[in-house]
Order: structure tokens, then sequence, then C-alpha cells
């Protein structure tokens, strides 16, 4: 096996740590449900890249409202898929509101939902490395060129959003084709966030609200990508046909204030009411 495939499945292996104890609580909360009908335990499934947000937010509701509720954590493709296949969520939180609105398109909410922030994605560049932080990528040509840039990484464009717009980025910067030899791809852009702070690659692009953690990390710098290269994606969230008391009332909560300002403390943009 070579070094760098040994690398990629310590990625993965990795990447898995906190999908496995959501996974392992969810479980638990379901056996629970089975023995009690009263208890009210719904499980939220949310995109992968807003663990550190829901775990401050989660943290508010539960302390406002004393209900404890349960989150399984993915790649959003996965979870869209999960649920087109009768997974026993109650709410979705998207990162891409295509996902969502393909869900009820499909019968499987209760109306279109919510965009409850925006989010722009982020060039991220370690300390060690020689490649220039710039909102529009102007060195990443002369980088491949000259060898500062060896490795590259990416969510992947097939399954993650974010990947869809380094693609887009990639692609007008004029550059995809030329760095594919030199990218390392992430399930997700998780994954991808953990790539780049392992210190493996010379850049990143990541989202906007993961760049900040990945600087005081590890040090670095980064800048938001231009909306010239590509629009802010839409996170859109929608109740689940079949969602219960407690879940509306989170629903309820990631609209209010205080949930925004959690929002805007990891730098997610606030839509207009």
């Amino acid at each position: 096996m070579s070094g760098e495939r040994r690398f990629i499945l310590k990625m993965l292996t990795a990447g898995s740590l906190w999908m496995t104890a959501t996974l392992f609580n969810v479980a638990r909360a379901q056996k629970v449900v089975k023995e009690d009908k009263t208890v009210d335990l719904p499980t939220v499934a949310a995109s992968s890249d807003l663990q550190p947000l829901l775990t401050e937010i989660i943290r508010g509701f539960e302390a406002e409202t004393q209900i404890k509720i349960r989150v399984i954590l993915g790649a959003e493709s996965r979870l869209y898929s999960q649920i087109m296949e009768g997974a026993s969520f109650e709410m979705f939180l998207s990162s891409d509101e295509r996902f969502a609105i393909q869900l009820a398109e499909a019968g499987k909410t209760e109306g279109q939902g919510d965009v409850y922030a925006m989010e722009r994605l982020a060039f991220y560049v370690p300390s060690e490395s020689l490649l220039k932080a710039d909102n529009f990528l102007g060195d990443i040509r002369l980088a491949l060129r000259d060898g500062r840039l060896q490795r590259f990484a990416v969510a992947d464009p097939k399954a993650d959003p974010y990947g869809r717009l380094a693609e887009e980025v990639l692609r007008r910067k004029l550059v995809w084709e030329e760095i594919q030899p030199l990218l390392m791809i992430g399930e997700d852009v998780a994954q991808t966030a953990q790539i780049a702070a392992s210190g493996a690659v010379q850049g990143a692009l990541v989202a906007f609200s993961q760049a900040g953690q990945l600087m005081a990390a590890r040090g670095g710098k980064f800048m938001q990508v231009s909306d010239t290269l590509c629009e802010p994606l839409k996170k859109r969230m929608v109740l689940l046909k079949g969602a219960g008391n407690t879940t509306r009332r989170f629903y309820r909560y990631m609209l209010s204030n205080k949930a925004r300002e959690s929002l805007r403390r990891y730098g997610f943009l606030i839509p207009a009411a």
C-alpha cells in the first residue's frame, strides 16, 4: 500500500470517529423510544460541516428548554439518500439548499422550509506553505508551474456542495485539469478540513466557518473566496414528515436571535427577514 493511500485511510478513520459516537447515541435514543412511547427524542440530520456550530446551538437550546435532541452528522448527499430511503429523521439541516428542495419536491418534507444561513467558500493556506492567500486565488497557477504547490485539498465535487464550489472556482481559474494529480479529496468538507489540519497540503478550499478554526488550531491564513468566482451556498432546513413537537421547537429555535448570534460568530451570513 502506498504512503499516500495509507494517509487517506488514516484521514477517513479520523473523520469517522465523531460519526461513530453520534450513531451510537442515536441508537441508544431509539432503544429508549421503543421502551417508552411517551419519550420524544427526535433525530436531526445535519451536514457534517455544521458540527462546531450545532454543538453551541444545541447547548443553548437544551439549556433554555431542558429538552435533549439527537443529531446525526454526515456527508450531505449520503444523508439525502438515507432520507429518500425512509430513514427516521425528523429534520434536515442542509448546507446546500438544493438537497432540501429536492426532498420537498419528493414529498418528504412539510413545505419548503427556511433558509437559515448562507456561507462562502474560503481559501486556507497553512503557515509553512509558500502559497499566497488572496480571495481571487491569483497565485495558484504560478505555484503549479514553479513547484510551490505539491498537494491541494478539496471536498469531493460529486458528493459535497463545497467540493462543487471548489471545482467551479478552479475551473474559472483555468487550473482544474492541471491540478488533478495534486488533489487530496475529502469525502466531505469536514474531512477536507482535517486533511488541511494535518499539514499534508499547501492549500485547501473549505467552508468559511472552518477556516478560522484551522487558523486558530495550526496557524496560517485564509481569505474568503470572491463572490465573482462562486456564489455563497444557501443553507436550508426542513421539517420531515412526521416531525414531533420537540423537533418543531428546535426548528423555531434555529430561527431565533440566539441561534443567529451563534451563526454570525461562526462566520455565516444571515438572510434578510
